[in-house]
């Protein structure tokens, strides 16, 4: 497995926030912290396509650019507007993935994302952190390669801190914070330690 560097993300929303406070158990019985980051689509995703791009290549070598195109690797970019976009049990769309790109993130079960508010204190209890909030990540992208689907990427999480709330969507390891983070106020544009650069040139799209 290879993996890129750690990056904060650009402001994103939060889904599925109740799997940063209890673990979640995957197709092969592994458990893991997890959560749904949403990404306007008006931002695009070149800042994440760069890590995943890295990771590959990291992986695969230069032919990893031809597997992104040819779909080889699977893809770690979901559409929120398309099916996996949408609730599997009624086949609604999810409350607030319209409009966006969304990104499944996970840590593994010895390493639960920390988790800050505003001021850079824990937030220990999950009624202060829900699905729908607004905040900043620490992330990276990483390979995977099974018999079962395949080769692809994915992104893990290592820390999440809030910036504001949002309207509730539903549902509900170490990190060098001080590295990562900063003291944000109440209001106030994104810093800009966050900002992407030109990116993969649309490889996932």
């Amino acid at each position: 497995m290879a993996r890129s560097e750690d990056f904060k993300t650009p402001l994103v929303r939060l889904a599925f926030a109740n799997g940063l406070f209890k673990l979640i158990e995957d197709d092969w019985g592994n458990k893991n912290w997890t959560a749904t980051l949403l990404i306007p689509k008006s931002e695009g995703l070149a800042v994440y396509e760069k890590a995943a791009v890295e990771a590959a290549k990291a992986e695969w070598g230069d032919k990893a650019v031809q597997m992104i195109k040819d779909k080889i690797i699977h893809s770690p970019f979901l559409d929120g507007d398309g099916p996996q976009g949408k609730s599997k049990k009624t086949g609604e769309p999810h409350a607030g993935f319209p409009g966006n790109w969304f990104l499944r993130v996970k840590s593994g079960e010895a390493y639960r994302p920390t988790l800050i508010d505003r001021q850079k204190l824990p937030i220990a209890d999950q009624a202060k952190l829900k699905s729908g909030d607004y905040g900043f990540a620490v992330v990276h992208c990483f390979t995977w390669d099974n018999d079962k689907k395949g080769k692809g990427l994915t992104f893990g999480i290592s820390m999440f801190q809030l910036v504001r709330e949002g309207e509730s969507l539903g549902g509900a390891g170490g990190v060098d914070v001080d590295k990562w983070a900063e003291v944000i106020p109440d209001e106030g544009a994104a810093p800009a330690s966050t900002k992407g650069g030109a990116g993969a040139g649309g490889l996932f799209g």
